[in-house]
């Protein structure tokens, strides 16, 4: 009995600091909907129904210094998930509920995936690129004995491959 009221009045004073924290100093977390996105400098505006404000200048990468690693660009009107940047007013986006596009850069290689297809790259060349010169190639091999290439399987490989790579 005495451990439950001790557990009790714990949560008491957890929740009163909490409330507390909150009525003294800023939310450190916001779950909020995207109204638009600058792909160009990597920031969005949210719209917090809460607070009723929008947010403007979200950032999208914690670092904003020209250099990439992974960028996830949320989808307009989607749920997202902020966080405060240390101790400033700066907002970074940590998780979003659709996303528009996300990509990977390690050095000069780039992985990135919209809507229109996943783009492997590095430097000029692409894997679409890659997949499209061996299946010419193969098309254009003749057998004089022996099997030829499946030449329908060869174009399907190679519709697939411009469906699904960019």
């Amino acid at each position: 009995m005495e451990t439950a009221c001790r557990m009790d009045k714990g949560k008491t004073i957890r929740e009163r600091l909490l409330d507390f924290a909150k009525r003294v100093g800023p939310e450190c977390s916001m779950l909020a909907q995207v109204v638009s996105v600058d792909e160009g400098e990597l920031t969005c505006t949210l719209y917090d129904e809460d607070s009723e404000a929008e947010f403007y200048d979200v950032r999208l990468r914690p670092v904003i210094d020209g250099n990439e690693c992974l960028t996830i660009i949320p989808k307009v009107d989607t749920w997202v998930l902020a966080v405060r940047i240390e101790d400033s007013e700066d907002w970074l986006i940590v998780a979003v509920g659709e996303a528009d596009k996300w990509c990977l850069k390690v050095g000069e290689a780039i992985i990135e995936q919209t809507a229109e297809g996943l783009l492997i790259k590095k430097q000029d060349d692409t894997l679409r690129q890659v997949l499209e010169l061996i299946i010419q190639a193969v098309q254009k091999i003749v057998v004089m004995q022996g099997t030829n290439p499946d030449y329908p399987k060869l174009t399907e490989a190679m519709n697939k491959a411009q469906n699904l790579l960019r």
